[in-house]
């Protein structure tokens, strides 16, 4: 058995070696990204209690549950701490989660199929391993994160927020991250490749965030049975239960020796899960540049377009319950009622777009993303050979985001509009919620035109797309909240749009954006047909 995990450790060095930068990158943003803003919350809410008693009728809505999770605490209990663990802990779990299935994936199945797990293989290497210490990389990451996080609470002295509050907080997150990418490690052994095995484990994780939205609102208890419930259920700054960070810790455990037994029986490059046959002859629109790219995106975009429209459904399915909880709580009345021209649903409405353009933006630059991936990988190479054109990749790649973009987007529309038809005695029109939802496209297609500049000047730094997304959704979750400066928020493209509404179009903004979107799309183009090819 020893022989499985033979160098395990001189495989560990070089991993460090190998990621240390990048990891002390992660380190550092994910710290600060869960521990750096209570003083903020503090400076905002904390000092006033009126304050933090409306924050407390305001998270008690069905819509700011199903977004960010319950509070066990009650109205005398809600302190600081637990109004910053409420609106932060699901949230940066999902963060975590994200960071580590990325980097579970990469350097595992990743360099499975790119040939490098072989070569190291042919040393007097154990089996296991390279997973092993793929699998003490990330621990080590988190106990780093935690202590770090830890570290930022403390130095912060927000009254209420102590130290074994601060551990609980802390090692909830950590836990959550290396617990998901013990699941990612799963889906590694099942899957048929990388692609596949973070398609599942992004699914996965996006069904268990849809399935606790249902849970949390109508049978909290079953949140238990859930691995982001885990998260939120330590209650953190109120009861600071252990438990849930145990059961997380265990449920780590025993996914990864099952991933153990998995690799263990599992040849080289190989999946569990079936992979269909495929035709003796290629269709005819296999034979086209359009009917290629689509192909290859096929189960991409079909995922994600269910996701969305899933997504829209749950938070159309609370809409039924708002008009009664707003019935019986004259702060909320205060808060939210300002216009009697607009329902709670429709201010709510307004909030949620933001969320599901988000979400939408993120399917669009995955897409585009697959034309700088795929020539990194030298899948083009044969192609571009050929009589076929730099202008025409290019270009059937950006056109296809600008499809997805609006399919996307109608397709949260509609989940959202059909959900709340069948709980509303009123329902909105299916014509107000399109005019809330498309008003966000231009702002989708702005990062449409941001990746095609990455793509076509600076190919192999394509991944700053993502930190500006993760910093669009930031400005939009938290600006408010944490009363970020206003030219921090102004550099975000979905603060310049209305939100429709409450807010009349701005159609010389909305305008304004698109053509500037359509420029960059232009210059990425001019530097997309000049510049070399890129190899990884």
């Amino acid at each position: 058995m020893n022989n499985l995990f033979n160098k395990t450790g001189m495989l560990f060095v070089h991993t460090l070696r190998r990621d240390w930068l990048k990891l002390l990158i992660w380190a550092a943003a994910l710290s600060l990204f869960a521990g750096g803003f209570a003083a903020s919350l503090y400076e905002m809410y904390g000092k006033d209690p009126a304050g933090l008693k409306a924050m407390y009728e305001t998270m008690k809505n069905p819509a700011m549950i199903a977004m960010i999770g319950p509070t066990a605490a009650t109205a005398e209990t809600y302190t600081i701490g637990a109004m910053y663990a409420q609106e932060m802990l699901l949230f940066t779990a999902l963060v975590f989660a994200i960071v580590s299935i990325m980097h579970v994936i990469s350097r595992t199945r990743k360099e499975e199929d790119d040939g490098i797990s072989e070569l190291i293989r042919s040393f007097q290497v154990g089996r296991l391993a390279n997973t092993t210490a793929i699998v003490l990389e990330l621990f080590l990451l988190h106990v780093v994160i935690i202590a770090l996080s830890v570290l930022l609470l403390q130095v912060q002295d927000v009254p209420g927020l102590n130290f074994s509050s601060n551990l609980v907080y802390s090692v909830s997150l950590g836990l959550q991250g290396f617990l998901w990418g013990m699941i990612a490690l799963i889906f590694v052994q099942l899957a048929a490749g990388a692609g596949g095995a973070r398609g599942l484990s992004f699914l996965t994780l996006g069904l268990f965030y849809v399935l606790r939205m249902a849970t949390d609102m109508s049978t909290p208890d079953a949140s238990w049975f859930n691995p982001l419930g885990w998260s939120y259920l330590v209650n953190a700054y109120v009861g600071d239960d252990w438990l849930p960070i145990v059961i997380a810790f265990a449920a780590s455990i025993i996914f990864l020796v099952v991933s153990y037994i998995l690799e263990h029986a599992r040849d080289m490059g190989a999946g569990y899960l079936p992979e269909r046959s495929g035709r003796d002859h290629a269709k005819d629109r296999l034979l086209t540049l359009p009917g290629l790219v689509i192909r290859l995106q096929k189960t991409f975009i079909i995922s994600w377009i269910i996701s969305i429209f899933i997504t829209g459904a749950m938070y159309g399915s609370i809409f039924g319950d708002m008009d009664e909880f707003v019935s019986d709580n004259e702060m909320m009345k205060q808060m939210f009622l300002h216009n009697a021209n607009y329902t709670i649903q429709e201010q709510f409405m307004s909030v949620l777009f933001v969320v599901l353009s988000l979400l939408t933006t993120i399917f669009i630059v995955g897409s585009l993303m697959k034309l700088i991936n795929e020539e990194k990988k030298g899948h083009w190479d044969p192609l571009y050979a050929t009589k076929l054109s730099r202008a025409k990749f290019y270009w059937y790649h950006v056109i296809l985001s600008f499809i997805l973009g609006l399919l996307g987007q109608f397709s949260a529309i509609v989940g959202l509009y059909l959900a709340q038809r069948s709980v509303m005695e009123s329902p909105l029109s299916l014509w107000e919620i399109t005019k809330a939802g498309m008003v966000w496209v231009p702002a989708i297609f702005f990062f449409i035109g941001i990746l095609a500049v990455l793509i076509g000047w600076l190919p192999r730094f394509t991944i700053i797309i993502w930190g500006y997304l993760i910093f669009a959704f930031f400005n939009s979750y938290f600006g408010q909240m944490m009363d970020i400066p206003e030219f921090v928020l102004n550099l975000d493209i979905f603060s310049y749009i209305p939100k429709v509404p409450i807010e009349e179009w701005k159609w010389g903004t909305i305008i304004f954006i698109k053509l500037l979107a359509l420029l960059l799309i232009v210059v990425g183009f001019v530097g997309y047909k000049k510049r070399d090819l890129v190899n990884e």
